[in-house]
C-alpha cells in the first residue's frame, strides 16, 4: 500500500482531524469508502486502506491531542517492509495482490496482498475485503513485481469472518474466491498450531521502504521473530489490545518490521501460513511489533478451511 498526496495536504489533515477525530475517528472512516470512490483521484481502495489502519494505530494509542498531532503530522498511513530487501522466487511463492479492478496499472492498482491456499482461493484480511465488491477488485497471481508480469484474475466470491470487528481488528480474516485457477504456483497450507516464540518468520509485501520513502515494483520480505503475547501486551506496547486471533512478531529494539503491510499478506514458516498482515503502531518501533491474525486460531482456521473448502 502506499501513500498519496491526496492525504499529505495541511487542509486534508486538518479535515480528518475536525471531521474524522470529533465524531469518533474509526466509525466515521467506516463510512467514507462511497464518497472516497467517487473523489478520490487514482486507487481509493488504496487509501481507504491506509487511513482506517491509521484509525486503529489512534485507537491503540493516541489519547491526546500531542499524539494526535504527532500522528497527523507523520506518513502513519503508509504501510511498508522496513529493513528487508528482494523477495526471491522461492520467499512466500504463494504471495499475490490485490488489485483495485477499474485501474489498469498493476502498480497503481494494488491495495493489499494475499496468500494462495488453493488453485482458486485467495486469503487475505478482512479490513481489504469488508468495504469492496467482489466485481470491484482482481488478485494478480503468478509474478513476484508490479511491471504489467502476472495473471490479474476476477474474483467471485468475498467471505469475512463473521466475529469481525473493525474497531478492534479482532478475526481480521476473508477468504476470496477466483473465477479461474491458477497453475505451477506453490500454496500455503494453514498453520494448525504457533511455533516458539522468537522462530523467525518470512512477511512479503509491495509496501513502501520506509516511512515516507519510495515504493517498490519488486516484492520485498523482512524476517521477524515471533513474540509472545505477554510481552506484546505489557503497557510499554499494546497494552493488552492482543487477542487470542493475533500474533507478534518483531524486535524490541524495532529496526526491522512489516508495520501493516502490505496489509492481508502472509506471515510464513516456509510454507506454512502463521499469521495474516493486520495492524501496528508506526513501522519499526521500539516495543511496537507488528500484529498479525493468528491463523492457528480454531475460529480463524476452522473459517477459513470451511469457506476455501480444504
Amino acid at each position: 500500500m502506499r501513500q498519496t498526496s491526496s492525504f499529505h495536504s495541511t487542509s486534508r489533515r486538518r479535515g480528518l482531524r475536525r471531521g474524522l477525530i470529533a465524531s469518533g475517528f474509526i466509525a466515521a472512516i467506516a463510512m467514507q469508502a462511497p464518497a472516497m470512490a467517487q473523489q478520490v483521484r487514482g486507487n481509493w481502495m488504496r487509501d481507504y486502506v491506509q487511513i482506517r489502519v491509521a484509525a486503529k494505530n489512534f485507537d491503540a494509542g493516541a489519547t491526546t491531542p500531542a499524539q494526535i498531532d504527532r500522528l497527523l503530522s507523520r506518513p502513519v498511513f503508509n504501510a511498508r517492509i522496513v529493513g528487508g530487501t528482494v523477495a526471491g522466487a522461492a520467499d512466500n511463492p504463494f504471495q499475490v495482490a490485490l488489485l483495485n479492478k477499474s485501474v489498469a496499472n498493476n502498480f497503481d492498482a494494488q491495495f493489499c496482498g494475499g496468500t494462495l491456499v488453493k488453485a482458486n482461493v485467495v486469503v487475505t484480511a478482512a479490513h481489504c475485503s469488508d468495504f469492496v465488491t467482489a466485481g470491484q477488485v482482481q488478485v494478480l497471481t503468478g509474478t513476484r513485481n508490479l511491471d504489467g508480469t502476472g495473471v490479474r484474475r476476477n474474483v467471485t466470491r468475498i467471505a469475512i469472518h463473521p466475529s469481525w470487528n473493525s474497531g478492534t481488528f479482532d478475526y481480521d480474516v476473508a477468504v476470496w474466491t477466483l473465477s479461474s485457477s491458477t497453475s505451477g504456483i506453490p500454496f500455503a497450507s494453514l498453520a494448525s498450531a504457533d511455533p516458539a516464540v522468537g522462530t523467525n518468520l518470512l512477511v512479503t509485501g509491495w509496501g513502501a521502504l520506509s516511512e515516507g520513502g519510495s515504493f517498490p515494483i519488486n516484492l520485498r520480505k523482512v524476517t521477524v521473530p515471533l513474540a509472545s503475547r505477554t510481552n506484546c501486551n505489557d503497557t510499554n506496547s499494546y497494552n493488552g489490545q492482543i487477542t487470542a486471533r493475533m500474533l507478534c512478531a518483531g524486535f524490541d529494539a524495532g529496526g526491522k518490521d512489516s508495520c501493516q503491510g502490505d496489509s492481508g499478506g502472509p506471515l510464513a514458516r516456509g510454507s506454512v501460513l502463521t499469521g495474516i498482515v493486520s495492524w501496528g503502531t508506526g513501522c519499526a518501533r521500539r516495543n511496537k511489533f507488528g500484529i498479525y491474525t493468528r491463523v492457528s486460531n480454531s475460529s480463524v482456521r476452522n473459517f477459513i478451511v470451511s469457506q476455501a473448502g480444504l
